[in-house]
């Protein structure tokens, strides 16, 4: 009888992990896509270069706040609401988008968009870390494979699709993506997370806790460089000589090993310890960042990448899941809200300062500083964890 439970309950958490990372899937897509339809907006609306810029950071800005001020209802309200709701927000943004003709609506789009994200994401980690606390990094991991899918296949699917269907068709195809994924979640049913007398306080009051600050610190060090890949990536591949064609494949092939293993990355968190794993992981990842710009041909620096991407699906679930070992009772979206939003912080410092760096100094003194903060970081983070006896 016991053995036939838990065979009914680890199908039912089977199930429920799918359905969330289809959410996660359809969510990081809806985001990404504007990625690959930029510059066709411009060409056909005729916007200047700065509305490049508004469009893409209005969608970082709008999904720092909402984790940080609406993540956390989904502790006190069932996290499934929440989640449909950041769904039926990525398919209105795309709706927008392929009706939009003028700047200031697709920068509208785009925050509507950008909401979805902060809705859908960290509830969907708060409930799969919940389903089974033994095995919330490989759960995490799943999800964190899953959207990375998602942010790099988004750009890579637009890209494709812009051509023979035209701008219009392309955004309405992504609404009907997170629209599915909407209907779907809509009707299976999702266990509620902890609910305490906490639950409905801001999400920024969880820095009180020790156990908190370390995991945000150790998910800004890993975040960090995104922000430089974000900003240089194109600009120092063309440097090297790579076309734009090669420029979008190495997106791809530097989440292919991400997407691949980040499940078995989470595995290896659940045995030996994910704040461990993680903090140990930073300084493999740390030298590799640093070492991009010593190399001078795209397929050296791509190689290098899909390095990077191995050890980054062995982090990236650790520190999720430490995050979420962490949270206090009835803080589980808020904590992961707050993990998110710090590595949106981490992330956009780097995106502002990087292109001055790299423009003064070159890529080798960019790639090294951004390396240097990410061992200032980990090394802050692990020293606090020695003292509260974290490790």
């Amino acid at each position: 009888m016991t053995t036939a439970k838990h065979h009914s309950k680890e199908e039912r958490d089977t199930a429920t992990i799918s359905v969330l990372m289809f959410a996660v899937f359809a969510t990081a897509v809806s985001n990404s896509i504007i990625f690959a339809a930029l510059g066709d907006l411009q060409d056909k609306y005729g916007f200047g270069d700065a509305g490049l810029g508004l469009i893409a950071g209005i969608g970082f800005f709008v999904g720092l706040i909402t984790q940080v001020f609406v993540a956390p209802f989904a502790d006190s309200r069932q996290p499934k609401n929440l989640m449909v709701l950041g769904l039926v927000f990525a398919c209105c943004g795309s709706v927008f988008f392929a009706f939009g003709n003028t700047l200031w609506q697709f920068i509208i789009a785009r925050a509507i968009v950008g909401i979805s994200f902060g809705c859908t994401q960290p509830a969907a980690r708060a409930v799969a870390a919940h389903l089974d606390k033994n095995r919330a990094a490989e759960r995490l991991g799943r999800l964190a494979g899953m959207e990375t899918a998602g942010i790099v296949g988004g750009p890579f699917l637009g890209g494709i699709l812009l051509d023979p269907l035209g701008l219009r068709s392309t955004f309405l195809v992504f609404a009907g993506i997170a629209l599915f994924a909407a209907l779907i979640l809509s009707v299976k049913h999702l266990p509620q997370l902890e609910h305490s007398s906490e639950s409905k306080k801001l999400s920024l009051t969880l820095f009180r806790f020790p156990g908190v600050r370390i995991a945000a610190l150790t998910t800004m060090s890993l975040f960090l460089p995104i922000g430089v890949y974000d900003a240089l990536w194109d600009r120092y591949l063309t440097d090297r000589g790579a076309t734009n064609f090669i420029v979008g494949l190495s997106f791809l092939l530097y989440g292919l090993p991400f997407v691949l293993l980040s499940r078995y990355g989470g595995r290896l968190a659940d045995k030996w310890g994910a704040l461990r794993v993680a903090l140990y992981a930073i300084f493999i990842v740390a030298p590799i960042t640093g070492s991009y710009g010593l190399f001078t041909t795209p397929v050296a620096i791509i190689i290098v990448s899909m390095v990077e991407g191995i050890f980054q699906a062995i982090s990236v679930p650790a520190s999720q899941a430490t995050m979420a070992a962490v949270a206090p009772p009835g803080r589980a979206a808020a904590a992961q809200g707050l993990s998110g939003a710090s590595n949106l912080v981490a992330a956009s410092l780097m995106a502002f300062t990087s292109p001055l760096i790299y423009g003064r100094y070159g890529p080798a003194t960019t790639f090294i500083v951004a390396a240097c903060f990410m061992l200032m970081l980990s090394i802050t983070a692990q020293l606090m964890a020695r003292k509260h006896h974290l490790l």
